[in-house]
Formats: structure tokens, C-alpha cells, sequence
């Protein structure tokens, strides 16, 4: 009994032994993905497009605003000498105006964020894509993307990732 103890002990430090050598030899790499969108030029071309493609809806905006302005002012300056039920109807007409202004921003700020989210999803695909591309090149047994506790210098393989998406 003592001699099969004695046995099942060595073998199972032989086998830990053997698992810390194993892990010794892992090629870890791990990339901060904020940091890759936030440097990455693709990212920032995309988004000049973005903002092109809702100027026309902030110029309407902006439009709308000043209208807004002026009929407000129009019914601060003019409101004493207007009769009550003129008056009533250019404050029920600014309350419209105030309320469709304000749907228009939030669809446009709603739309903008949904177009956002979509290059965003789009590129963070192309970068998933170069990274397991990198890796598989590089022999890599386990990267990891941003949100460990700690990552030391010599595994941070960010710059690299940067690199290559740069030149594409």
C-alpha cells in the first residue's frame, strides 16, 4: 500500500513537471483593440466619411434651431401686443417646433450611433481577421485581446498588429 502511494506520488509530480515545461514553451501575445481603433487610419477615414454622410441632417438641425430662435423671440418681443388667442397659437407653434426639433436630433443622434456601431463592428472584424492571420505566421499558441489585469511589455504585440493594418 505505502509503495503504491509512494508511486502514485511521483507520478503525479512528474506529470506537474512536465505541465510547468509545457506551459514554459506557450508563445503569448495579447493587443489592446482600443488602441488599435483609436491609431488605426482606416478608422479614422471611415469616420470622415460618417460625418459627411450626416451633414446634410445637422445642417437641417442647425436650420431648425434658428427658426426656433426667431419664433421664440418673435413671441417674447411680440407677445404683449398680441391678442390672447394669437398669442396661445405662436406658443402651441413653438411647443410643436421644440418637439420636432428635438424627435429630429434624437433619430439623427439614434441613426448616427447605429451607423457608428456598424463600421466599428466592421473593422474590429478586420482586426480579428490580421490578428489570427499574425498569430497563425507567428507560431502564436494564445493571444489575448485587451482586458487582462497585466501584460508585459514583451508580450504586447499591439504595435505590430498597428503595423500590418497600416500598410493594408
Amino acid at each position: 500500500m505505502l509503495k503504491r502511494s509512494l508511486f502514485l506520488l511521483v507520478m503525479c509530480s512528474a506529470s506537474l513537471l512536465q505541465t510547468n515545461v509545457a506551459f514554459a514553451e506557450l508563445k503569448i501575445g495579447v493587443y489592446d483593440n482600443r488602441q488599435i481603433l483609436d491609431n488605426l487610419p482606416m478608422v479614422q477615414k471611415e469616420f470622415k466619411k460618417l460625418s459627411a454622410e450626416f451633414e446634410p441632417k445637422q445642417k437641417e438641425i442647425s436650420d431648425k434651431q434658428k427658426k426656433l430662435l426667431a419664433l421664440k423671440n418673435d413671441v417674447d418681443k411680440n407677445g404683449p401686443i398680441l391678442s390672447a388667442s394669437d398669442l396661445q397659437m405662436k406658443q402651441l407653434d413653438l411647443v410643436s417646433k421644440r418637439r420636432e426639433l428635438q424627435l429630429l436630433v434624437e433619430d439623427t443622434e439614434r441613426l448616427a450611433n447605429v451607423r457608428r456601431n456598424e463600421v466599428i463592428r466592421n473593422i474590429q472584424g478586420i482586426v480579428e481577421s490580421e490578428v489570427l492571420k499574425f498569430a497563425d505566421e507567428e507560431s502564436y499558441d494564445l493571444v489575448l485581446r485587451s482586458g487582462v489585469l497585466y501584460a508585459s511589455p514583451k508580450v504586447d504585440i499591439t504595435q505590430k498588429i498597428l503595423k500590418r493594418l497600416s500598410e493594408r
